[in-house]
């Protein structure tokens, strides 16, 4: 009689305890991802960002209407659009159009390589930071997006490896070539800015 005395108290105290932990659980759960596709596609954001220090002494102001007029200033190398300021940062999105150097390519990707490029500035110093680096396709059917996902938008069997590495290293490439334009121009003094003719 003692031991099932001892034996149902045992079987009890089980219950309450494994009831109890079950209960702890569900409070402190994460959520799954939907899938390991989507776990794989984002790693990090490709950023190019780098303070600049100018050697002359230069105000914030004078550094401002440079970004400024960098902005303004068209180039037949890509499109320059939504250009803004706010107090003492410029920004403005940059398109440049990509289509495939094959004849018959694997994956036609024809479309716009995008980017958000803003310019913050300060004293004889200004931040630049080179941002949002995507691919859409003309058809819409070949979308790399992000060129920090893994994984093309479009999915890996409308859009190989190969090729999708070879789109980003494309827009890697045009990011270098928007900073060295960007460099260029703020080294540019604010007043000597083409005149327009009509």
């Amino acid at each position: 009689m003692i031991s099932t005395t001892y034996f149902r108290l045992f079987l009890f105290s089980m219950l309450v305890f494994a009831s109890g932990s079950f209960l702890a659980q569900t409070a402190t759960a994460t959520p799954a991802p939907a899938n390991e596709e989507d776990a794989l596609k984002k790693v990090t954001e490709t950023k190019l960002s780098d303070v600049v220090i100018i050697p002359d002494s230069l105000p914030a102001s004078e550094l401002l209407k440079r970004a400024v007029n960098w902005v303004k200033v068209e180039s037949n190398k890509y499109v320059k659009a939504s250009g803004a300021t706010t107090g003492s940062k410029v920004e403005c999105s940059i398109t440049f159009f990509t289509k495939p150097k094959e004849l018959n390519p694997e994956v036609d990707y024809t479309g716009k390589i995008t980017m958000k490029v803003s310019v913050e500035c300060k004293d004889s110093k200004y931040r630049y930071t080179i941002n949002q680096i995507r691919h859409v396709s003309k058809s819409g059917q070949t979308n790399g997006g992000s060129i920090d996902n893994v994984i093309p938008e479009c999915g890996s069997m409308n859009m190989g490896d190969i090729v999708w590495r070879k789109l980003k290293g494309e827009a890697v490439k045009d990011a270098n070539l928007v900073l060295a334009d960007l460099k260029l121009g703020m080294e540019k003094a604010s007043d000597d800015v083409p005149k327009d003719e009509w």
